[in-house]
């Protein structure tokens, strides 16, 4: 059986002993105790918890952070721990997070695919057009594409995509097919793509953020996916 690639965010792993290897190599990077510092790997391990099927649970108020403490029920071994906002804790598998994708995380990776050249081409746009481009949350200045995330706002990425498939038949109703050269899946259907990319254009509200913001905004909810 073909190795499935993964996508963690913006990260793309061939297989998942790939990803794997990735997660292992951020958890004993830091010793038993210590706060996950590096901001990429901050990052990283936001984006991984969307992929856990507890997602919202787990991440609860919102996450201050995340320490690597010795596992609770096998002593020997060391895990990732969410510590929130409001003080409370827990621990989360990363094992959890790469098992198969549902239908919904499916199409809503289909989704970013779909619309990622429009993401794209707002970066360029913001740094061809000025020399000074500002963080749109701190004021800071960043001075490369490098530096920066494109965040959807005013609705959030999940908000909007989510509100846009349950008007068009819910997430079953969307086809997805594998292609080469294409990460991740992709509409089977050209119309539809083209449909959600239209919709994208018209309604999506963007804005550059540093790296460091779009963690903190992130911590207050990462993406949290609404019950439906």
């Amino acid at each position: 059986m073909a190795a499935k690639p993964i996508l963690i965010g913006e990260r793309f792993f061939s297989t998942k002993s790939d990803a794997l290897q990735e997660c292992r190599g951020i958890l004993y990077h830091y010793p038993v105790g210590a706060c996950v510092q590096d901001p990429t790997h901050e990052q990283f391990l936001v984006d991984l918890l969307q992929l856990h099927p507890d997602a919202e649970r787990k991440v609860g108020s919102g996450i201050d952070h995340f320490e690597v403490r010795a596992n609770p029920l096998y002593p020997n071994k060391v895990s990732f721990f969410i510590v929130r906002t409001d003080g409370s804790e827990t621990e989360f598998s990363f094992t959890k997070c790469l098992t198969p994708p549902t239908q919904r995380e499916l199409v809503l990776r289909a989704m970013r695919q779909v619309v990622g050249p429009q993401v794209i081409a707002f970066l360029n746009a913001a740094f061809r057009n000025s020399d000074r481009v500002r963080c749109a949350v701190t004021d800071v200045i960043l001075e490369s594409p490098n530096e920066v995330h494109v965040d959807h706002f005013d609705p959030e990425f999940i908000d909007l995509a989510t509100d846009y498939v349950l008007a068009h038949g819910g997430w079953d109703a969307f086809d997805l097919i594998s292609t080469d050269g294409v990460v991740g899946p992709t509409f089977a259907d050209v119309g539809q793509a083209q449909a959600w990319a239209d919709h994208h254009r018209d309604v999506a509200s963007l804005r550059i953020v540093s790296i460091q913001a779009n963690l903190s905004n992130l911590r207050r909810g990462v993406s949290r996916p609404r019950a439906r």
